[in-house]
């Protein structure tokens, strides 16, 4: 598995692991997949920043040559404790969001 096939894996996961994500429509799938990337796009990215070259790490995380493959190894650790904490951040942020849906609103004034 590439870099960039296990960041997106662990984007996906942000929304598919709220309760009762299987049991939404597809548009409602698609809208939380969609906030909980965006989300941890807002996460993710400050954390690289001033840490790593991120043009570079956005050209070698298809991991094509060996030159990208130890680029990606050499910043392997901080790569996945950025993407875990970015992960949590957005999926608890979509919880939040998630809950705040799902609660009972009150009688309707017309």
């Amino acid at each position: 598995m590439t870099h960039a096939d296990y960041l997106h894996q662990a984007i996906a996961e942000i929304a598919e692991e709220l309760p009762g994500f299987d049991k939404l429509d597809s548009a409602t799938q698609q809208s939380l997949r969609e906030l909980g990337q965006q989300y941890f796009d807002e996460e993710f990215v400050p954390r690289l920043e001033g840490n790593i070259n991120i043009p570079r790490y956005e050209e070698a995380m298809h991991e094509k040559t060996d030159k990208d493959r130890e680029f990606i190894e050499d910043q392997r650790g901080f790569l996945r404790t950025s993407i875990v904490k970015a992960q949590r951040a957005a999926h608890t942020h979509l919880m939040e969001k998630y809950e705040t849906l799902k609660a009972p609103r009150g009688p309707q004034q017309l």
